[in-house]
């Protein structure tokens, strides 16, 4: 079989849902010479690989997929590729964060206790190192994309380039609250409470001066880059695509207890759904509509989940 009916055959999987199939073939494609070829693999894979526990992976091959992208004259999606690795960095700074966050659970709960080995310790130390370099990284990736798309006059490509910016803050809005939190069993116990979720008083006692001025730079970001994205989406009358940015930024104030607002993009949203046949986005309003309405019932622990409680036989 040639390598175009391979690819034919891939895609065709990924359509039927059947992915372990589909990357099988498609990490054969991706060490074939045909360069074309190998660019669409990579682009495939990137669809198709999980994005946890393939990291590494996908760290790799987006690389190679920025470096072929001017060769092959796929300037556009060079732009894309950016923004994935930024996504993709920002999942490997999660995942050390966490491990951090578990080499000093002692310590967030009982002050006078530090590491348990020098080894857990010089761990900890090369995580921060790493840390710091790859957010140096993402920041000189963000201002790269922001060039091209100050040097674009597609309203379609820079909205969509500003969505995906928007997600990738929004990830990092939770990442950097899993960071900053300070645990412990009073401040778990109390920001665990309704009324403190709903009003966003967390800040002033699960985060420091610091973090808090982080996690705002992260939600600031977030929402100007989603609001970027339905202006120039607007600005192009592409009204199925405002829909979605609608949405996704409905979606960033519910999780913040911001019900007023999130009612109205939603509003906003589901007009233009209907103007636009986008079905399935209605179907996920409509779903996201019934979680609003039980939005007191079903409250997570989100500082137990982050690991930041006591353990229940210390409680």
């Amino acid at each position: 079989m040639s390598d175009f009916k391979k690819l034919k055959r891939a895609k065709k999987l990924i359509a039927e849902n059947k992915n372990d199939e589909a990357i099988k073939i498609l990490w054969e494609l991706y060490a074939c010479q045909n360069q074309k070829i190998k660019f669409q693999a990579i682009l495939y894979l990137i669809y198709t690989l999980d994005h946890f526990t393939e990291n590494k992976r996908l760290l790799e091959i987006v690389e190679e997929g920025i470096k072929m992208a001017p060769k092959l004259g796929e300037n556009d999606i060079e732009v894309n590729l950016l923004v994935e690795k930024c996504n993709f960095l920002n999942t490997k700074l999660g995942l050390m964060t966490y491990r951090q966050k578990n080499l000093k659970m002692s310590e967030n709960v009982f002050k006078w206790i530090n590491f348990s080995t020098e080894r857990e310790k010089r761990e900890f130390e090369f995580l921060t190192q790493n840390r710091v370099k790859i957010e140096e990284e993402i920041q000189s990736l963000e201002s790269k994309i922001s060039k091209y798309t100050e040097d674009s006059n597609s309203h379609y490509f820079k909205g969509n380039v500003f969505l995906r910016l928007g997600e990738f803050y929004g990830t990092k809005f939770f990442n950097d609250q899993l960071d900053s939190m300070i645990g412990g069993k009073t401040r778990s116990k109390f920001a665990n409470m309704y009324f403190v979720k709903r009003w966003n008083l967390g800040k002033w006692f699960l985060y420091k001066k610091v973090g808090r001025k982080k996690i705002q730079e992260d939600w600031s970001k977030c929402l100007d880059y989603l609001e970027l994205a339905i202006s120039e989406f607007e600005a192009g009358s592409h009204g199925g695509e405002m829909a979605h940015s609608y949405y996704n930024l409905a979606t960033k104030y519910g999780l913040t207890f911001r019900f007023k607002k999130t009612k109205t993009l939603l509003d906003h949203a589901e007009k233009l759904a209907n103007t636009n046949n986008e079905k399935l986005l209605l179907s996920k309003i409509e779903l996201y509509r019934k979680e609003l309405a039980n939005k007191n019932k079903n409250i997570r622990d989100t500082v137990g989940e982050y690991g930041l409680d006591l353990p229940n036989n210390l409680k």
